[in-house]
């Protein structure tokens, strides 16, 4: 652990307080005329220079200021930050924007995403309800048309998940309910997780309803319980990100880019990594293991759904206010949790 004396906490708070609103390397007669302790150019310049070997400042050109590195991030996070609430105009404002919008479960999360990134100016995250950590409640079959049927699986948290499957040969309704029934017989209670790493086991000796249906059940349980991720993540607010001065530079600028439209699959990864803790999680620049991530940091919160789990997040370069950031993370996390679960 890194130790810093009263003064060198003082110069690191005050630069990465600065660097984070001018966007630009900081130096010591900035700093001298910004600090109340009055300290001269040259005594905040010895301090830097120690900041500097300590890994926590680094200096972008040799004729420039000081910019933070990750590690100094860290520490400006974890012991130096004030931390902040949002302003009751701030909640009003967001709960009014998520409450009462529909049932449409899609369209919250996708709103969500969208007040993340007004108000942070940066990317805004949602990753939808782990639908596989839901315990299943029951099944419904539901005769579309000929060699076509509705699959609605409900789980008790009231989610719903839909799925229109094509059948070789038509079956009728009164085989359809007895293959809900049985089905419904031997899953009830289960985790969707559970269903999908033994349903084989469990509907092997079933002699009742559909064979065929049941055998489809079988061979396509991945697809029936259990979601692709990447299509379940709702980003909101690119133009935010790449209008930061960062991003001025047109290969990061493509970086981004080719990130959020081509590379969902990597945020996922790192939004559900960060989804496995109560607690409010950040992840700053190269703490992240993803190589296309190590630009960026990530400040992340669960949301729940009975016993169903999502995750809120927003994304950015790591010079962002990152106190603010895990005010409106945290709030905008227990705003979703109310409104999903007042339509379920």
């Amino acid at each position: 652990m890194i130790q810093l004396t009263e003064r060198e906490s003082i110069i690191l708070e005050s630069l990465i307080y600065n660097f984070i609103k001018t966007a630009t390397p900081i130096g010591s007669r900035f700093l001298s005329k910004k600090l109340s302790s009055k300290l001269s150019p040259a005594t905040i310049r010895n301090v830097m220079l120690d900041l500097d070997e300590k890994g926590l400042i680094s200096q972008p050109h040799t004729s420039a200021g000081r910019v933070p590195t990750d590690q100094g991030y860290r520490i400006f996070v974890n012991d130096l930050m004030r931390r902040i609430s949002l302003s009751r105009p701030e909640k009003n404002a967001i709960e009014e924007r998520l409450s009462c919008l529909s049932r449409d479960q899609d369209l919250i999360l996708t709103k969500s995403a969208k007040v993340l990134s007004d108000i942070s100016r940066q990317l805004g995250v949602v990753l939808a309800p782990r639908f596989e950590q839901g315990i299943f409640s029951r099944l419904e079959l539901i005769h579309l048309a000929e060699k076509k049927i509705l699959i609605v699986i409900s789980i008790k948290s009231g989610l719903v998940r839909t799925i229109t499957i094509e059948l070789k040969s038509d079956i009728s309704p009164s085989k359809l309910e007895e293959t809900a029934r049985v089905l419904n017989e031997r899953l009830h209670g289960l985790t969707l997780a559970e269903i999908r790493d033994s349903i084989g086991k469990r509907l092997d000796d079933i002699t009742e309803g559909d064979i065929g249906l049941i055998d489809l059940f079988i061979e396509t349980v991945d697809t029936l319980f259990s979601l692709d991720d990447t299509d379940n993540v709702h980003l909101e607010g690119v133009h935010y990100v790449v209008g930061q001065p960062e991003f001025a530079n047109l290969a990061k600028a493509q970086q981004i880019l080719e990130l959020i439209e081509n590379k969902k699959n990597v945020i996922v990864h790192v939004l559900n990594d960060s989804g496995t803790l109560d607690s409010i999680s950040i992840k700053i620049g190269g703490e992240n293991q993803e190589k296309l991530m190590k630009e960026f940091s990530l400040v992340t919160s669960i949301y729940r759904v009975g016993n169903v789990t999502g995750v809120v997040g927003i994304m950015g370069p790591t010079r962002m206010q990152y106190a603010k950031m895990m005010a409106l993370v945290d709030f905008v996390a227990g705003s979703l949790s109310k409104a999903l679960g007042s339509i379920n």
